[in-house]
C-alpha cells in the first residue's frame, strides 16, 4: 500500500524529491517523517476503524499528509473545500472534521456538533515538521482504509465513489503503465482538488512509483513549465487555454514531457497551439472517475482527436439495447469491465442500479468500434437531442462546429420557445466577436438538417472545477435569456 511504498523509498532514495509544492521541495525522507507524525497524532483519537474523516483544508500538500496517514490507519478520507460542502455529502458516518489553522478556518464547533463528530484545526506542526528519532513503524491497520471521490456533476448531482485502498493497490502498476509513469517520472498535477478523481489519482500513481509529484497552487501555473525537468503533465482542455490565449505568457518547450489531457474534448486550435509551444507528445486521455482510465492516445495528427486507442488491458464493448456487443462500425453503448471491485455509488441505490451491472460501468457514451480496435465517442444519451422526432447526438456537431468557428467549446441544446415547439440552441464560448457571417456560413455547413438554429455567444461557459461544462446550468442561463428577452 502507499505509506509501505513511501516508506521504502524513502530507505532508498532519502534525499530525492516527493513533492515539488509552490517550487519548495519535500524529500521522501521527510514526507515519511511528516507521515508518521501525523498517524501518531491521529492515532490518539482512537476514532473508530472504516468510520469518515473530512479534510476540509486547501493546501494539497498538508491535505496529501494527513489523509494518507489517516486512511493508514483503517480510516476513510473525504475532502472538500469549503465546510458548507460537508452537510451535501450526506454521510453519517463522519468522526472527524479536520482544518488547518494557518488558513484562519471559521469556527465550525456547531457544526461538528450537527455531524456528531470532532473537530480539530490543525495548528501547522502537526505533519510538517522533521521528526528527529526513527519513526515509528506500526503494523498496517484491519480495515485498509479509504477515499471517497466524487464524480464531476455536469448533470446536476454529485455522486461519490467509494475507492477501498487495498483493492485500489492493485491496479496502480497498470494505471502507472498506461500513463508511461515510472520511478524517474516528474509529474505536475496542478492544482486539482483531492475529491476529484485526477487530483487524487494522479499523486498516488506518481509516488506507488517511487516518482516525484509538483504541484502548484494559486497563481502562476506556467512557473512549473520553466522550472522543472517535467517529464508529464496532467490538464484538463481548459487548464491549458493559457497557452492558447496568452501567447506573451514564458513557457519552456519539452520535447521528451507527456502532456496527458483528459476531462473533454480538445479544440484542434489548442491542440496546434501546445504542439508549437509545450510539447510534441500531446495525449487524449479516456477516463472516467468511475472506471478510470482506459487508454492515453498519442495525437500524431488531427484525425486523433476523434479515435481513442485502449490499452490492451482494458475491457471495452459497444452494445445495443439488449446488451449484446456490436460489430466495427455500428453505433451503441459503451460499457467498461470494471477492474478494483468498484460496484456503484456510494449511498445511491438507484443511480448504481443504472450505471453499473455485471461487472460493467454504462457511463452513458454512445460509442463505435473502428475495425482496428480505435474508439470513437459519438455523443451521450443525455446529451441527445430530439429534433422533429429524430434522436441526434450532439458530440459530433459539437466538435466539427468548434473548429470550423476556431472558438473554446460549443454546447447544443434543445430548449422550448416561447409560443413553440423546441428549437435547438447552440451556445459558443469565445474570446474574440464572432461575426453573424462566420455563424451563418456554420449553420449552413453543418446544422442545415436541424431546422431553425439560435447562436448564444458567452465568454464563459458554466463549468466544474475540472474544466467540464455543467450542461444543466447553461440550460437555465439559456431559459432566463430568453425569458427576459420575451
Amino acid at each position: 500500500m502507499l505509506m509501505e511504498k513511501i516508506r521504502d523509498q524513502a530507505q532508498a532514495t532519502p534525499h530525492k524529491p516527493a513533492f515539488v509544492y509552490n517550487g519548495s521541495a519535500c524529500s521522501y525522507a521527510e514526507f515519511a517523517q511528516r507521515i508518521e507524525q501525523a498517524r501518531d497524532f491521529f492515532a490518539q483519537q482512537q476514532w473508530p476503524a472504516a468510520s469518515v474523516v473530512v479534510l476540509c483544508m486547501e493546501q494539497l500538500a498538508q491535505a496529501w499528509v494527513l489523509g494518507i496517514a489517516l486512511r493508514h490507519l483503517g480510516l476513510t478520507t473525504v475532502a472538500v473545500g469549503k465546510a458548507d460542502e460537508i452537510g451535501p455529502l450526506g454521510l453519517d458516518n463522519i468522526s472527524g472534521l479536520l482544518t488547518w489553522a494557518p488558513e484562519n478556518p471559521p469556527d465550525l464547533t456547531e457544526l461538528a456538533t450537527r455531524c456528531t463528530c470532532r473537530w480539530l484545526n490543525l495548528p501547522a506542526i502537526i505533519g510538517l515538521t522533521t521528526v528527529p528519532t526513527e519513526p515509528t513503524r506500526p503494523g498496517t491497520a484491519a480495515h485498509p482504509g479509504g477515499h471517497i471521490i466524487q464524480t464531476s456533476g455536469t448533470t446536476g448531482a454529485y455522486k461519490k465513489i467509494l475507492r477501498d485502498a487495498l483493492a485500489e493497490a492493485s491496479t496502480l502498476d497498470l494505471h502507472a503503465q498506461i500513463n508511461g509513469i515510472n520511478a524517474e517520472s516528474v509529474v505536475y498535477v496542478r492544482d486539482f482538488p483531492l475529491w476529484t478523481a485526477g487530483g487524487y489519482r494522479w499523486p498516488l500513481l506518481t509516488w506507488h512509483q517511487g516518482a516525484t509529484v509538483v504541484f502548484q497552487q494559486g497563481q502562476d501555473f506556467h512557473l512549473p513549465l520553466l522550472e522543472q525537468a517535467l517529464t508529464h503533465v496532467f490538464a484538463t482542455p481548459m487548464t491549458l487555454m493559457f497557452v492558447h490565449h496568452a501567447p506573451e505568457l514564458p513557457v519552456r518547450r519539452n520535447e521528451a514531457m507527456r502532456l496527458l489531457v483528459t476531462g473533454g474534448a480538445m479544440p484542434r486550435a489548442l491542440v496546434t497551439a501546445l504542439k508549437q509551444r509545450l510539447t510534441p507528445q500531446v495525449y487524449a486521455v479516456l477516463a472516467s472517475t468511475e472506471a478510470l482510465t482506459v487508454g492515453a492516445t498519442l495525437i500524431e495528427n488531427l484525425d486523433d482527436l476523434g479515435w481513442h486507442r485502449i490499452h490492451p488491458a482494458r475491457q471495452l464493448q459497444v452494445v445495443n439495447d439488449a446488451e449484446q456487443p456490436l460489430p466495427a462500425g455500428q453505433i451503441g453503448l459503451l460499457r467498461v469491465k470494471i477492474l478494483d471491485g468498484v460496484c456503484g455509488y456510494l449511498n445511491d441505490v438507484q443511480a448504481s442500479r443504472a450505471f453499473f451491472r455485471d461487472g460493467y460501468f454504462y457511463p452513458g457514451d454512445l460509442a463505435m468500434f473502428h475495425a482496428d480496435g480505435r474508439l470513437a465517442l459519438c455523443g451521450r444519451i443525455t446529451d441527445v437531442i430530439n429534433v422533429l422526432g429524430s434522436k441526434i447526438a450532439t458530440a459530433p456537431i459539437e466538435a466539427a462546429l468548434q473548429n470550423q468557428l476556431a472558438v473554446d467549446a460549443v454546447c447544443l441544446l434543445s430548449l422550448p420557445t416561447p409560443g413553440a415547439d423546441e428549437e435547438v440552441f447552440v451556445a459558443v464560448e469565445s474570446q474574440r466577436n464572432l461575426t453573424q457571417a462566420e455563424l451563418q456560413a456554420a449553420a449552413q455547413a453543418l446544422l442545415k438538417h436541424l431546422g431553425r438554429v439560435h447562436f448564444h455567444l458567452f465568454r464563459q461557459l458554466p463549468r466544474n472545477r475540472m474544466g467540464k461544462v455543467q450542461r444543466l446550468a447553461l440550460r437555465q442561463q439559456l431559459l432566463a435569456r430568453l425569458a427576459n428577452a420575451a
